[in-house]
């Protein structure tokens, strides 16, 4: 009898995480966590709900997995002693987060937090604070070698991000945001410039 050794079916998809991650997020954004299931989810991707209950049991499992995405942490090759270039890619995921395929994400997880099963919540809120705590991280590493004034505040760095990506959205009209989520580069670099001069300009004294 030949053998059949190394016969094993369908090889598996090695993008199939990826697709359905995405998947989950943008049905996630569209209908929110009422109208998500792993159905809708499976449909998108598109992949079988199998394969998606091999992976993540629940819905609650799938979402949460997606969510991960939004605290987005540095690329393995990121120079994360390069400040400048950390403060741009920071402002570059926020500015993606809110005029980017997954712009109507947060909104729902903020307002919807009450709506979710117990424990789901905090586990959310440990998510979005994990783009903070990056982003502060980075800056405290850089205020501890000596390039930010005395006394900077690594959380204030990070809220004067998060507030001009904020003045850019609100001030600019609803139809043409998808420039600059096209321009987002150019954005990015000019507000982390902005934010870094504003600091060398003021210094804080040493306590």
């Amino acid at each position: 009898m030949g053998s059949r050794v190394g016969v094993r079916g369908r090889p598996a998809d090695p993008g199939i995480e990826n697709r359905v991650l995405t998947a989950a997020l943008t049905v996630y954004g569209e209908v929110g966590w009422a109208g998500f299931t792993v159905d809708a989810v499976a449909r998108r991707a598109p992949v079988g709900k199998a394969a998606l209950y091999r992976r993540w049991p629940t819905k609650e499992d799938l979402l949460l997995a997606a969510l991960e995405r939004l605290s987005e942490p540095p690329d393995d090759q990121a120079d994360l002693t390069d400040l400048r270039g950390c403060l741009i890619t920071i402002a570059g995921q926020v500015i993606a987060m809110y005029v980017g395929p997954k712009a109507m994400v947060l909104p729902r997880v903020l307002i919807e937090a009450g709506q979710y099963p117990p424990h789901f919540d905090d586990m959310v809120q440990n998510i979005v604070r994990a783009r903070f705590t990056t982003g502060e991280s980075i800056v405290q590493a850089a205020l501890d070698r000596g390039e930010l004034p005395p006394g900077t505040s690594p959380e204030l760095i990070v809220d004067a991000i998060m507030g001009r990506v904020l003045r850019l959205i609100v001030l600019t009209p609803g139809a043409q945001r998808p420039a600059i989520h096209a321009q987002r580069g150019q954005h990015a670099a000019a507000i982390a410039d902005y934010v870094l001069q504003a600091v060398s300009r003021y210094p804080r004294p040493a306590c």
